[in-house]
């Protein structure tokens, strides 16, 4: 189960997405299990049931597609007191299509939807809760598609950068290549010219 610091910190995650009793937010946690993943062991893959989504407790996870000619796409990375799951095949109740992947040894608190389901038709509390993660699901793909729209790939490396400042150096450049929407090569020229400006300021 989790630590009394780890349930600490997942509550104020919670709780700062919706007010939680102390009975509500006990149910929540008797509704979670622990699961550890090692580095290079998946979450979830194309074809299997999306039945359960997870907070990701320590580590970093990376959520991708790959196409038929085995060209990955990387969709999101999330990290600490993160929500992780094939979010769009859940709510369409289909097998998942997304690669979820650890891409350092992981801590996870997961949970099977149905459970949550059910908790919920008797809570107004957890349906609150519910509600809320769906809207920041929303959110964080609205604030991607924007980025893309209106933001220079440099931009998008430095907001990019700026969201993960503890676990960025953990992942591959070619990851964040592909997360950005550029090639590795524009990647490097991107870092090059960054550190140039960043000797220019140097006394």
């Amino acid at each position: 189960m989790l630590t009394a610091m780890e349930e600490r910190a997942l509550h104020e995650r919670f709780g700062a997405l919706a007010p939680l009793s102390p009975k509500t937010w006990k149910a929540i946690v008797a509704l979670g299990s622990r699961e550890s993943l090692a580095e290079g062991a998946f979450f979830s893959q194309p074809g299997k049931p999306a039945t359960r989504f997870a907070v990701v407790i320590s580590g970093l996870l990376r959520h991708y597609y790959l196409d038929a000619k085995g060209k990955e796409s990387v969709k999101a990375f999330r990290g600490p007191m993160e929500l992780s799951g094939p979010y769009a095949e859940i709510v369409q109740r289909r097998p998942s299509r997304t690669f979820i992947e650890a891409l350092t040894d992981a801590e996870l608190f997961v949970f099977e939807v149905a459970a949550i389901d059910e908790a919920a038709e008797t809570s107004l509390e957890l349906q609150r809760l519910v509600r809320r993660f769906v809207e920041v699901q929303f959110v964080a793909k609205e604030q991607r598609e924007y980025e893309f729209l209106l933001l220079s790939a440099e931009e998008r490396y430095r907001q990019f950068c700026a969201s993960l400042p503890e676990l960025v150096q953990h992942i591959p450049q070619h990851q964040i290549a592909s997360y950005i929407g550029i090639t590795p090569v524009a990647l490097s020229r991107i870092r090059a010219r960054g550190r140039k400006r960043a000797e220019k300021r140097r006394p």
